[in-house]
């Protein structure tokens, strides 16, 4: 089945999977991100993407000084870059807490941002995020049940 996802300015209706990192359109998109300046901000992935196995997305998640414009426009940046390239990128902005890593096994409860409040898939709407400080946050615990299917601690990529 097609996956049809409207996320803020941007739409796609179809989406790649993604064979882990070395996937041509990870490539790709790292390529295209690399030439954003990061100045003062890391950029981790996590997730399904560390597996052998394919990926629906590309979980990713900022850490870095909380300075609302620079983080709103890094997601918007690196979402719109997926969209381009016809993949979904999962990306966050930790404003609170720390990342989980599987391997520890240590429960974390995360404050996030997003680039946008809601996303629409296959005609459905999931609100998730409300805005705080000039960020669209939303909170989560892990582990999440889906968080055993990616035994890899996350991989800081920039």
């Amino acid at each position: 089945m097609q996956k049809h996802v409207k996320y803020g300015a941007f739409e796609c209706k179809r989406l790649h999977e993604l064979a882990g990192l070395q996937d041509p359109l990870v490539i790709e998109y790292m390529k295209r991100i690399n030439e954003i300046d990061w100045t003062d901000y890391e950029l981790w992935t996590h997730g399904s993407i560390l597996n052998n196995s394919t990926a629906k997305d590309l979980d990713l998640t900022i850490i870095g000084p909380n300075v609302p414009h620079r983080i709103n426009y890094l997601l918007k940046r690196c979402v719109k870059i997926g969209f381009d390239l016809f993949m979904q990128v999962d990306i966050k902005y930790l404003v609170k807490g720390k990342l989980y890593n599987h391997k520890t096994g240590i429960a974390r409860k995360q404050l996030l941002a997003h680039y946008k409040p809601e996303i629409w898939i296959n005609g459905m709407t999931y609100k998730y995020a409300h805005e705080q400080d000039g960020l669209w946050v939303s909170e989560r615990q892990y582990p999440m049940t889906k968080s055993q299917y990616s035994p890899y601690p996350p991989k800081q990529l920039i």
